[in-house]
């Protein structure tokens, strides 16, 4: 009975700490999701600005950095910015810069 105790102390120590770290795992990777989300918002926000206030969407990201004041990491996201025409929402899609871990 002592073994059984002394065994299964140490298995319910390792149970706890592997479920904690799959809880913080989780929890980072809908951090990073969420960042990733907020992100686009701001991009497809400044060209919904633009296209109100100039009646076309801007031709490229930079645009809306210089005039629409987008500020984005670009250490830790790339965004795709295809614009088709000045009446079509550009296709926009943000990644992170590095691959997730994992």
């Amino acid at each position: 009975m002592g073994f059984l105790k002394g065994l299964l102390l140490p298995l319910l120590a390792v149970a706890a700490l592997v479920c904690f770290a799959t809880a913080v795992d989780s929890l980072n990777d809908g951090q990073s999701s969420e960042r990733l989300r907020q992100v686009e918002q701001a991009v497809r926000r400044s060209c919904a600005a633009c296209y109100a206030a100039e009646g076309a969407y801007p031709p490229d990201l930079d645009y809306l950095k210089d005039r629409y004041g987008l500020q984005i990491d670009d250490g830790d996201y790339i965004v795709h910015y295809a614009a088709q025409a000045g009446n079509l929402m550009p296709d926009i899609v943000v990644m992170p810069a590095q691959p997730q871990a994992g």
